[in-house]
């Protein structure tokens, strides 16, 4: 099970790299508040590691718990997840495949040798399901607060960094992709846009 579980999120993390902003058509301001989930409810899905002691899983889902969606904590195996530098937890990413790949990247630069790091857990909005469209908790608050109700208005995302960004007036599109790649990102594309 545990490798399974690894093997999917390393899949879905490569597909989301080959991907590029990992999003489908972008969609309208009106469908995106309807896809997105609530910023206030999350919950914490731990995943199957040998030799994390039911004490060191239990204290890493308390932690976890409190990371906003979508979150992940990597860990290195070999290494005490309360002392090791390689315990990587990561938050507000777009999608549970990005936090996790962004999680294992960070561990396994770290880590003291031994086996690969793995993702021990996961923090995702209440009721997950899948849909077109998914933001973090930062993007959420900001499209239902200041993407706007008027006039031409665009988000950018970042699938592998969880950057975002909102552009009003004329050439929102190429202002919010700008935006999102001076915050470091690379592959920022248009997410929700409206003409008018």
């Amino acid at each position: 099970m545990k490798l399974m579980t690894q093997r999917i999120l390393a899949a879905s993390a490569a597909l989301i790299t080959l991907a590029g902003a990992g999003f489908a058509e972008p969609v309208t301001g009106k469908v995106a508040e309807k896809q997105v989930f609530s910023p206030t409810g999350s919950e914490v899905e731990m995943l199957p590691v040998a030799g994390l002691s039911p004490e060191s899983a239990a204290l890493l889902q308390q932690v976890v718990g409190d990371y906003a969606y979508y979150a992940a904590a990597a860990i290195a195996p070999d290494e005490d997840i309360l002392k090791s530098e390689a315990t990587m937890l990561v938050a507000n990413h777009h999608s549970i495949e990005a936090a996790s790949a962004a999680a294992l990247a960070g561990c396994d630069k770290v880590r003291q040798g031994g086996s690969p790091c793995v993702v021990a857990a996961i923090v995702r909005p209440k009721g997950w399901e899948a849909r077109a469209l998914q933001l973090s908790v930062e993007g959420t608050v900001a499209l239902v607060n200041d993407y706007g109700k008027k006039g031409e208005r665009a988000m950018a995302t970042s699938a592998q960094t969880g950057f975002f960004a909102l552009a009003q007036g004329a050439g929102a599109q190429t202002a919010a992709v700008q935006a999102c790649n001076d915050k470091g990102a690379t592959d920022c594309a248009i997410s929700v846009s409206d003409a008018e």
